[in-house]
Formats: C-alpha cells, sequence, structure tokens
C-alpha cells in the first residue's frame, strides 16, 4: 500500500516528500512509525522506504518524480491527482511490474508537496532532476503551475507526462517533451453551449478567475457562445483569493442570465453558488469546470449544489477496456470502490493513464533512456480504463471527447451527450 505523507523540515519550505511503492501491510506501518521519528527528529531525509530501496533501486525499481498541490488552494484536486498516482503503482507492482527488456521493475513516486505554488513547483522539479537524479517525471496539477514546471522539463530535455493542465496556451509553444492525455481545454465548455442552445436558452453570463486555466476556459466559452449566436449578457474576471461575489451577483441580476458558466476551482465554486443562495439568485442552467465530482462538493453545498453541471473527462460508463489491466471503465470504478471506500470521479484514473503512458513507451523501447521515451511516447496510441490516447504534434491527446455530469439527487449523472445507460439533463435547475 503507499507511503502516506509525512512532514519533513527543509529550507524550502517544503512539507510533503514522499516514496510510494509495493509492500507488505506490516512492514509498511513499520517503516511508517520510522519516517515519523525521523521526522519529529528534523532529520532531512527522505521517509524510510525511500532510504530502504535507494541502495537497490536503480536495480529492481523505476522511480518516477512529482510535486503536486497537497496543499494550498488547490489542495482538494491535488490529493485526487495523488491518489490515482499512488493507485496505479500499487496495482502494476502487484501484478510484477513494468516490463523492461527481460525483467520486470517495481514501480516508486517520490513526491514534493508545491503548496499550490508555480515557483515552488518549478524549484521542486529542478530538485527532483538534479539532486534527486529522477528523469521520469509526472505532471503537478493546474495549468498555471504547470507552465512553470514544464518549461524547466523541457530545459533539461525530459519527457513530462501531464494529466491535469488543459490550457491552450501550454501547447501552443513548440515544447516537444510535453505531453497531456486529458482532452483539450476547448471541449470543457463546449458541452454547455450545445446544451443552452438545445434548451433554447438565449442569455449567457461568464465569470471566471484571473488564473490560466479558468481564464482560457472563459475565453473558449465566449467565443463558443458566439458561434452559436447565443447573446453573452455579462463577462467578469475576479483576483484569486476572492471571498465575497457580491457584487458581482448584484450585476449578475440586473442582466438576467438564462445560463452561468463559472470557470473557477473548486472552493470559488462552492463560495459563489453558496453566496448566490443567501441572494436568492436563480439561473436555469450553471455549468462549473470544476464541482460535483470532487469529494466535498455535494456534501458542503447540499441542496444547492442540485443541478450543477460539471464536464468531466471520465465516466464509468466510458466504453473502454484497458489493454495493461483488462479493465473496463466500469470495473475499474467497482475495485476502486471496494478497495478505497468511495467512487473515483475523473482525477484518479487520469493520472493513472499518465504512468500508463510511459508504461507503454518503457515497454515499447526497452529502455528508460530520455530521448527513446519521448519518440515512444509521441507514438502513442493505447486503450486504457481512462479512454483512449493518442497525441498530435503538439502533445495534446486528440484521442477522446468529454461527457457532462449533472448534481442529481445528491449524486453526480452523467447525462450529456444523450446516449445508453445516461440520466436526463434538468432544465431549469432547480430554484432556490
Amino acid at each position: 500500500m503507499p507511503v502516506h505523507p509525512i512532514p519533513i523540515p527543509t529550507d524550502e519550505c517544503v512539507n510533503v516528500l514522499k516514496v510510494t511503492s509495493f509492500m507488505p501491510s506490516p512492514l509498511h506501518r513499520h517503516l511508517r512509525a520510522i519516517g515519523r521519528k525521523a521526522a519529529a527528529l528534523g532529520l532531512a531525509a527522505t521517509v524510510a522506504l525511500g532510504a530502504a530501496q535507494t541502495a537497490k533501486a536503480a536495480d529492481d525499481t523505476i522511480t518516477f518524480g512529482a510535486a503536486l498541490s497537497l496543499t494550498g488552494k488547490v489542495a482538494t484536486e491535488g490529493v485526487q491527482v495523488q491518489k490515482g498516482y499512488d493507485y496505479y503503482v500499487e496495482h502494476i507492482n502487484a501484478a510484477g511490474g513494468i516490463k523492461l527488456g527481460d525483467r520486470r521493475m517495481k514501480v516508486a513516486i517520490k513526491y514534493y508537496d508545491d503548496q499550490s505554488d508555480a515557483a515552488t513547483s518549478a524549484k521542486l522539479y529542478e530538485r527532483l532532476i538534479n539532486e534527486d537524479g529522477i528523469k521520469l517525471l509526472l505532471g503537478p496539477y493546474s495549468s498555471g503551475i504547470t507552465s512553470a514546471v514544464s518549461a524547466v522539463t523541457e530545459k533539461y530535455h525530459l519527457p513530462l507526462v501531464v494529466a491535469h493542465a488543459a490550457a491552450p496556451s501550454l501547447y501552443e509553444r513548440g515544447f516537444r517533451y510535453l505531453f497531456a492525455v486529458l482532452t483539450p481545454l476547448e471541449q470543457y465548455t463546449s458541452n454547455f453551449i450545445l446544451m443552452a442552445a438545445e434548451k433554447k436558452a438565449t442569455r449567457i453570463a461568464i465569470i471566471n478567475e484571473n488564473d490560466l486555466l479558468p481564464r482560457q476556459a472563459a475565453e473558449g466559452a465566449a467565443r463558443q457562445a458566439a458561434a452559436a449566436k447565443l447573446d453573452v449578457v455579462y463577462t467578469a474576471t475576479y483576483p484569486t483569493g476572492t471571498k465575497d461575489f457580491s457584487s458581482m451577483l448584484d450585476v449578475l441580476r440586473s442582466k438576467a442570465p438564462d445560463v452561468l458558466i463559472f470557470c473557477g476551482y473548486t472552493g470559488d465554486t462552492i463560495t459563489i453558488r453558496k453566496q448566490m443562495g443567501e441572494q436568492g439568485l436563480n439561473v436555469k442552467m450553471m455549468g462549473v469546470i470544476l464541482g460535483p465530482t470532487l469529494p466535498g462538493f455535494v456534501e458542503t453545498l447540499g441542496p444547492l449544489a442540485e443541478g450543477i453541471l460539471e464536464p468531466v473527462q471520465w465516466t464509468p460508463q466510458d466504453p473502454v477496456k484497458d489493454q495493461f489491466f483488462g479493465w473496463t471503465a466500469t470495473q475499474f470504478a467497482e475495485i476502486y470502490k471496494k478497495e478505497t471506500g468511495y467512487e473515483p470521479d475523473y482525477h484518479p484514473p487520469q493520472s493513472a493513464a499518465a504512468l500508463e503512458v510511459f508504461q507503454a513507451a518503457i515497454e515499447k523501447t526497452g529502455s528508460l533512456d530520455p530521448e527513446k521515451l519521448r519518440d515512444a511516447i509521441a507514438a502513442t496510441d493505447i486503450e486504457t480504463f481512462y479512454g483512449k490516447i493518442r497525441f498530435n504534434e503538439k502533445g495534446q491527446n486528440i484521442a477522446k471527447a468529454m461527457s457532462v455530469v449533472q448534481s442529481q439527487g445528491g449524486k453526480p449523472i452523467d447525462v450529456y451527450p444523450p446516449a445508453p445507460g445516461t440520466g436526463t439533463f434538468m432544465f431549469p435547475m432547480a430554484a432556490h
């Protein structure tokens, strides 16, 4: 089972450093106890498993590296990213590991906490590369942080496979070593516009955080609405850290939109929806780029979550079958829930897919050489329990589409595009 993060003091204010690997539970518990004691003594060292594995890592373990937002403003999402990485590690190791030539290699991941800060994350990837000697790198969370990190990995000519960075500008820089398993950002809001048009909704309002992904998502939504000949009656951008949306909501009420598209991270989505409820402000349709599938979202909002729409990269109903584990999307979800106790949103399978891209490249080349892996990754054409993955010349996955879920009865229900097994789009959403 994965080793959980242990606070470790460093001169860079990094409070999580972890190596994940496969081992028996008794040893797991013993090593965690050792790690806690080491941390309490203020030792600048890896957790016990990292120390135990260091001497033989080159012989039987492939070690990946990542800095994730385990604290800070996007920690809700960052923790889900880590869960997906760890889940892959546990299961690939239980299956014998990654095939490297005629050997089977176990997998480990060294983590740092970037505290949701791009500059910190870039420094940590420098540390992973230059101090830890790790050349196989997984992406952080968010487009803004990935922008800084990918500049580092590009400088060192090291492939970076990201699972959670969709902003189009990332893939317009001519980078050769950046690859993304998720669907491009244009699809995040395009279904919202189609759904609104089909329901004869004509007045659209768009609010976004002044951060890379939310800003570009909002710009895309405005272009899509104009192309569909819908009337964008209000747009607003708010600074990161905003806690009071009342002035925006006052203007929103005066514009009387049918549809609100909100482009911000989970905490902000919860805050603005609560304030809409407090003011009795209702719209017929509300689409958000992050929401009902995230743990705690529905529980925090209660009835106010009802009817909120979210684009998702993956649902358990996706008609795919993994070529490495043999699981369908439904089977993955069932196994994940049985082992972790809760149903996965799209973040864990999306994270796991990034590691499967590396696995396919390693097994194809029989090598860990970064240049050979880069070329093999560029030629990826695989099917996973997350979906199909095939990259264009920019490093974007062009092999899969997105769905839309709606919070109904306290659960996210797949409602669009309409297909056998999906629910019915509730329009208008419930008034409060």
